[in-house]
């Protein structure tokens, strides 16, 4: 198992914007790829390769309304280049929840289990 303490990620919506040589890293996201790998390093980066499973925590930053599933590609992402998982199609299961305290993110990566039963 490893876990990481995380900045808030940015939304799936603001990861990106279109220019005329294609879509472009918006600069807040730029920053929270940097502070993020950052914290990565100073938690001392470990790897996991294979099919893994994921499990996110994250504490609301304001009173905003929020779509949770929108915290989840930026984590990946983040996950794939600093080389903690080998690519994030190797995903097969992701928990994630509000929760009232603790880190602004806070995800563990496991390997993965067998399938659910539907």
């Amino acid at each position: 198992m490893i876990r990481y303490e995380l900045p808030y990620p940015v939304s799936t919506n603001g990861l990106f914007f279109n220019a005329s040589r294609g879509r472009v890293k918006t600069d807040r996201y730029k920053a929270w790829r940097k502070a993020a790998g950052e914290a990565i390093l100073v938690q001392g980066r470990k790897r996991m390769h294979g099919y893994v499973s994921l499990s996110m925590a994250l504490v609301r930053p304001d009173q905003r309304r929020r779509d949770l599933s929108n915290t989840i590609k930026a984590v990946e992402d983040l996950l794939v280049e600093m080389q903690v998982i080998d690519d994030d199609s190797l995903v097969q299961r992701i928990s994630i929840q509000w929760v009232e305290s603790g880190p602004a993110c806070a995800v563990i990566v496991q390997q993965a289990e067998g399938a659910m039963a539907a």
